[in-house]
């Protein structure tokens, strides 16, 4: 992998690059920032990392010059300013179109490095061989894993979210962020995509039959919302599989949701008509102004989880998520809280009348075989 490396402080490139060589990345570093347009042309880095301070200009004018000639290249902001300036400049990078992968505050320590560059580089290794991708989509390669989805109030269990995994001979079992570029680098997105909902329908339909009254959630890409015969087919499979299309439901992310906003709603309405609930994810990360979010049919809200998991912790982010329940609520959505680690969280989120919960306090994403006995367990718990 490439790396550049801006920043005026010699000694951070000189740390920065140590460490990323030993990782067996070619790394460049600048100093001077009117050099950076002439090295990105001619290196063409596959991720930069990018001092916000720099003398004659800044990391945001830099984040607009990359946005116009790097839109594929990963972006690491750092910055020895407050959080709030060093978040702000990432959403900045992301609504450039940037993919702004992390966010380090200076002073930078090597154990933070070292963990971002294994992250980077465990997502750079090729997931799967190409040719391979195709057999796995159907040879059960690619498993479902099923995370809970809780209601708060009560406890009782809601459903699951549906996440495909990549079982890898050498590698074990992968997470979308390590293969998902595979895939639809060789055009398989698609098919993809109808294994996972097939299956997801399966397991659905077998809860059903087994007089469970639970959902489970599939994400969709914004290639797929495009897809005018996605309503009739999926219709079409809950009825082959004798499953109430009620007890399915479509999650969208906002930005995915918002590309293509009149044919996103042809699709989105017409699996409404068939009762087929809809789910916004990521709620809070996008560019969807209101106006949209009242036009959608949609039928339930996911705040994202990097507001929630920070919510105990953080003032800014706990009235963030108060305030997206609320515009949930306002709209007659359910509301759904992504990242539920511990109980202060949980607590925090029943006492702000969050409908449902999800994530690592109730159940990390699991095999679908494992659900029914977490979900024997979870039921046999008297609290949290």
């Amino acid at each position: 992998m490439r790396m550049l490396v801006i920043d005026d402080e010699e000694d951070i490139c000189d740390l920065i690059a140590e460490i990323a060589s030993r990782r067996g990345m070619e790394v460049k570093t600048i100093s001077h920032p009117e050099q950076v347009q002439g090295l990105v042309t001619a290196f063409a880095p596959e991720m930069i990392m990018l001092d916000l301070m720099m003398p004659g200009t800044d990391g945001v004018e830099l984040l607009r010059m990359l946005a116009e000639t790097s839109k594929t290249t990963k972006i690491c902001l750092m910055s020895g300013s407050d959080t709030r300036v060093l978040n702000s400049a990432r959403r900045l990078g992301s609504a450039h179109g940037l993919e702004v992968i992390a966010a380090l505050e200076k002073p930078i320590t090597v154990a933070a490095l070292n963990g971002l560059f294994e992250s980077i580089m465990s997502a750079h290794k090729p997931a799967h061989d190409p040719a391979d991708l195709a057999t796995a989509i159907n040879d059960g390669s690619m498993p479902i894993y099923l995370q809970p989805v809780v209601e708060i109030a009560t406890r009782r269990v809601k459903g699951a979210e549906a996440l495909i995994r990549l079982t890898h001979p050498a590698r074990g079992v992968l997470t979308p962020d390590q293969f998902l570029q595979s895939v639809a680098d060789q055009g398989l997105m698609q098919p993809m995509t109808d294994m996972v909902i097939k299956e997801s329908i399966r397991h659905a339909s077998r809860w059903h039959q087994a007089g469970e009254n639970m959902t489970l959630s599939i994400n969709v890409t914004a290639s797929t919302l495009l897809d005018l015969t996605l309503p009739d087919r999926i219709a079409e499979l809950c009825k082959h599989h004798n499953l109430p299309p009620e007890r399915l439901i479509l999650e969208v992310t906002e930005n995915e949701a918002m590309r293509d906003v009149t044919r996103t709603m042809d699709v989105l309405l017409r699996m409404r008509i068939r009762n087929i609930g809809v789910s916004i994810d990521d709620f809070g990360t996008g560019h969807s102004s209101l106006r949209e979010l009242q036009r959608m049919p949609f039928s339930e809200l996911k705040v994202d989880k990097g507001f929630v998991s920070d919510m105990a912790t953080s003032r800014d982010c706990e009235v963030i998520v108060n305030s997206i329940i609320d515009l949930g609520h306002n709209l007659g959505l359910k509301v759904i809280a992504e990242g539920v680690e511990d109980a202060r969280t949980w607590n925090m989120l029943a006492s702000k009348g969050c409908d449902f919960g999800q994530g690592y306090l109730m159940g990390k994403p699991m095999p679908a075989e494992d659900f029914d006995r977490w979900l024997v367990q979870w039921r046999s718990q008297p609290t949290i």
